[in-house]
């Protein structure tokens, strides 16, 4: 009230004529709109509202999906033998070295190994373990003479007592050992994942689709699953 009043008082204390306004009016007329306008606009600061967001909208930008796809993290997995997961019942897993040619290694960076047919058989005297029939495709910038046998027999690295217990127990109970998956490690350095691992049946087989479809079918509502 004490603004208006002191705006009031000025414009009524400045009368002008219509016939005699002149430019100087017309400035004053302006400056006095600026500073009415400057006082009011600090008087009124602390009132002022800002717009807030309602709830509805809140969880709406909450749980929207997002435009971009969130990356993976990497890893460092260079293959997976998915056939073994469907054919057998995995019962325990190893993680062993290998032993690599050059071209081999320049051959697993670009992407050019297989673990689809490949398995795992220790030694008869059980100080070590071979992989056999594992696919590494040769290297298309090496000559003929440093190339490798694509599925030659590869020693793995794993101790003497690691080597024993996986013979007793391929040959007392009858399981295999088959390679899982290959990666980099932290070292840059190229591991296997072996499994020793027991064959399924058609009807294990039929279950385990069966479990996975029901996964699948749930991990599916709740991903479209929305709290409003």
């Amino acid at each position: 009230q004490k603004v208006t009043q002191s705006v009031f008082r000025f414009f009524s204390s400045f009368t002008v004529k219509a016939n005699h306004t002149s430019g100087i009016a017309m400035r004053f007329l302006l400056v006095a709109i600026v500073l009415a306008h400057h006082e009011i606009s600090q008087a009124f600061s602390p009132c002022l509202t800002y717009p807030t967001i309602s709830r509805t909208a809140f969880r709406t930008s909450l749980f929207a999906k997002s435009g971009k796809k969130k990356k993976k993290p990497k890893d460092g997995t260079i293959a997976q033998n998915r056939l073994a997961y469907r054919n057998y019942e995995i019962i325990d897993t190893l993680e062993a070295g290998i032993s690599l040619k050059g071209t081999e290694v320049k051959s697993i960076r670009d992407g050019k190994l297989n673990l689809r047919d490949g398995y795992c058989r220790a030694h008869r005297d059980g100080r070590g373990v071979s992989m056999f029939n594992v696919h590494i495709g040769k290297h298309s910038m090496s000559g003929e003479y440093f190339q490798h046998e694509e599925r030659r027999v590869r020693q793995l690295l794993v101790h003497k007592e690691e080597a024993r217990r996986l013979k007793k127990q391929t040959e007392a109970t009858g399981m295999t050992m088959v390679p899982l998956k290959a990666y980099f490690n932290k070292d840059n350095k190229v591991k296997i994942q072996i499994a020793l691992c027991r064959g399924k049946n058609t009807r294990d087989k039929r279950q385990a689709i069966k479990e996975r479809e029901s996964k699948r079918e749930a991990s599916r509502m709740m991903k479209n699953f929305r709290v409003v």
